[in-house]
């Protein structure tokens, strides 16, 4: 009978031992599954900083070579139109008259394209803090108008004289 309640008490403490450690594991397991998960969050949070980020930098890279790229445009542009000038101080009387006001208007909307760029370049610093998709999708819908209406100007003073040849 002794043996019976010795091995009966071994039992229950080895059961009771192994019943309190399953319970301590379980916890212990249940903490780290926890601080994995709050790593990993951060880790989640960081990398979206840093795609942010890069995406920044990638919008601002672009924007400076096409504002860079818009500015020599306009610069082209400008000398075209002085060139252009010159040809019609050699016009005669009527002609130069009617080209000069054309090529006033297309001054006009060089200055305007200039303006435009400008005012978009110091919109742009402030997109660039608040960045978002959006703020991409404008700044491609920007470059493209802009573009257009240089390509534009571009075609109207190459046929500025293409009226009046005769």
């Amino acid at each position: 009978m002794k043996t019976n309640i010795l091995s009966l008490t071994i039992i229950t403490l080895m059961t009771g031992t192994i019943l309190t450690s399953c319970g301590k594991t379980t916890k212990e397991d249940a903490t780290a599954v926890k601080e994995d998960v709050t790593i990993l969050n951060k880790d989640l949070e960081k990398g979206a900083e840093d795609t942010g980020n890069a995406a920044k930098e990638a919008v601002n890279a672009d924007w400076e070579k096409f504002e860079a790229t818009s500015k020599i445009a306009i610069e082209n542009t400008d000398k075209q139109i002085k060139d252009l000038r010159a040809k019609i101080a050699l016009a005669n009387k009527d002609e130069k008259v009617k080209l000069t006001e054309k090529l006033d208007k297309l001054e006009q909307k060089n200055k305007e394209l200039k303006e435009k760029l400008d005012k978009r370049g110091e919109e742009f610093k402030e997109d660039v803090k608040e960045f978002d998709e959006s703020a991409k999708e404008d700044e491609q819908k920007f470059e493209r108008e802009f573009t257009h209406d240089m390509d534009e100007l571009g075609t109207a003073l190459k046929d500025l004289f293409k009226d009046n040849v005769k």
